[in-house]
């Protein structure tokens, strides 16, 4: 038993011994062990770059606005009579001078027909005091007349005149009245529920009959702080021809159409110190309805090219902004960048990279000093 003992004991001595003289021999600087056979090497890790590219400069700037129509009707009956025929459906759209209302015209068309007999009697009787007055008138000439004959015959041909262009005035009031029996659209739009249905008698003070509001073209109207209308644009010219309109709809969708600043608003908001913009789209697909709330994209062309990354190239560390550039040997190199504007597809860069350049934009997490990587180009 002693002697297993100690047979143990120098074993472990032995083995103790071994281990201080590899430890000794790493400190003096000879050759660590080699690795165990069948280890497998750390992978090289795969990252997605893209080439830096140039874009046109451009400012951007986000508001929230609300569309708003560029006309509204309250159509309103001019003459009274019962609705015969309504020419629309309700929240149907509309076009300018179709017919909304037709009234019973019976009543006005008699009325144009007893203008048009009046008008006749009295050409009659201006004709014939006329021909009176200008034969003693050439009488009175001669003193082959009396003066009271000659006044007479003037005032009469005076009196027959007068009555002609009454006459002449009730007709066209009589025929103003038989057009107002059919009510049409004054503008195209989009007609809202008829407050009034065939069989109803209406009178001028009958009120509103159905509201047209005009779709498209469309307004869209937003606030702008005074600060950013002072520093983004050098006059209300630069503003409507440097300047394009994109409307993000609620659903999140961007319309394709571009709107343009069409004017503002006369003066700024005292509580808020912003100014109303207003801007135009012909909206004729119909995608926007007075009264939405819709996010505004300003964009400015600043009429000048810089070097550009896509956003997700871009990283900060709480002081700077950086991207990973691929040098040689694809060998990551962390540089600082000052970004410029952006619109949310690519930031421009003022200082720090060049066109061609290859940065990272997928896979920043894999990336370790020193430690080369894989890249395979994003589509």
């Amino acid at each position: 038993m002693k002697r297993t003992m100690k047979s143990v004991t120098g074993i472990a001595m032995g083995l103790l011994m071994l281990s201080g003289a590899v430890l000794c021999g790493q400190e003096k600087g000879k050759a660590p062990a080699k690795k165990p056979a069948g280890m497998p090497a750390m992978p090289i890790p795969t990252v997605g770059v893209a080439k830096v590219f140039i874009a046109e400069d451009i400012l951007v700037r986000n508001y929230v606005g609300q569309t708003v129509s560029l006309a509204v009707v309250n159509v309103t009956p001019r003459v009274s009579g019962e609705i015969m025929k309504v020419g629309f459906a309700d929240g149907a759209q509309v076009k300018k001078g179709q017919i909304l209302y037709k009234l019973d015209p019976v009543q006005y068309d008699a009325t144009v027909k007893s203008c048009e007999a009046k008008i006749a009697e009295c050409k009659a009787k201006y004709n014939y005091t006329l021909s009176s007055y200008e034969r003693n008138n050439a009488l009175m000439k001669q003193n082959a007349v009396s003066r009271d004959t000659w006044e007479n015959s003037r005032s009469a041909m005076e009196g027959s005149k007068a009555a002609l262009l009454a006459a002449q005035a009730a007709l066209i009031s009589a025929k103003d009245n038989l057009k107002n029996t059919t009510i049409t659209a004054p503008i195209n739009g989009i007609a809202g529920v008829t407050n009034f249905t065939r069989g109803n008698y209406i009178t001028p003070s009958s009120g509103t009959l159905v509201t047209i509001v005009q779709v498209a073209p469309i307004r869209v109207r937003f606030a702008m702080s005074s600060a950013d209308l002072l520093t983004i644009f050098d006059s209300l010219k630069d503003m409507k021809s440097n300047t394009s309109v994109l409307i993000t709809l609620p659903d999140g969708k961007v319309l394709a159409e571009k709107g343009k600043v069409e004017f503002l608003n006369n003066e700024v908001n005292r509580k808020t110190d912003s100014i109303l913009l207003y801007a135009k789209l012909s909206n004729k697909k119909m995608q926007l309805y007075p009264g939405m709330t819709v996010r505004v994209t300003i964009r400015k062309d600043l009429h000048k090219k810089l070097p550009a990354v896509l956003p997700s190239a871009l990283m900060h560390d709480g002081q700077t902004a950086y991207v990973y550039v691929v040098g040689a040997n694809n060998i990551p190199e962390k540089r600082p960048v000052v970004i410029g504007n952006a619109d949310g597809k690519r930031v421009l860069i003022e200082k720090g990279l060049k066109k061609g350049e290859t940065v990272i934009v997928a896979g920043t997490n894999k990336v370790y000093p020193g430690v080369p990587v894989n890249p395979v180009m994003e589509k």
